[in-house]
């Protein structure tokens, strides 16, 4: 109760002194929390997804490396472009990447059906 209290009350402080405020005092404040943010979040580059820090233990950083890497699909995309692929060929790989894709969507989704109606005892 006493905790709520609190809270309440400082919200209320907080729209009074918003309202207190200058336009000046509400740009400098707006702008000091972008130049944190800036510092905090640096833009992205090239590594940004695919970078992991690491502390004491190696083989777990080099894990997580390994699972961002095969998510972002990096070694498949590395491997297609070691050699031109024709543009008939890569029309077909990508409908048959395509299909697979929704095929197995599909499997999934009946086999998440017959789970649930397998639950309801059936």
């Amino acid at each position: 109760m006493v905790a709520t209290d609190a809270v309440s009350d400082r919200v209320k402080n907080t729209k009074e002194t918003r309202a207190e405020q200058t336009i000046e005092d509400r740009w400098r404040d707006q702008s000091r929390r972008a130049l944190e943010d800036s510092k905090m979040y640096p833009p992205a580059h090239a590594y940004t997804g695919r970078t992991v820090e690491v502390t004491k233990d190696l083989g777990m950083a080099y894990k997580q490396l390994d699972s961002i890497l095969s998510r972002n699909q990096v070694r498949q995309t590395l491997r297609l472009t070691e050699r031109h692929e024709k543009k008939g060929v890569k029309r077909r790989r990508l409908r048959s990447e395509r299909w697979r894709k929704q095929f197995a969507n599909e499997v999934r989704k009946k086999v998440q059906l017959v789970m649930k109606i397998r639950d309801r005892g059936a």
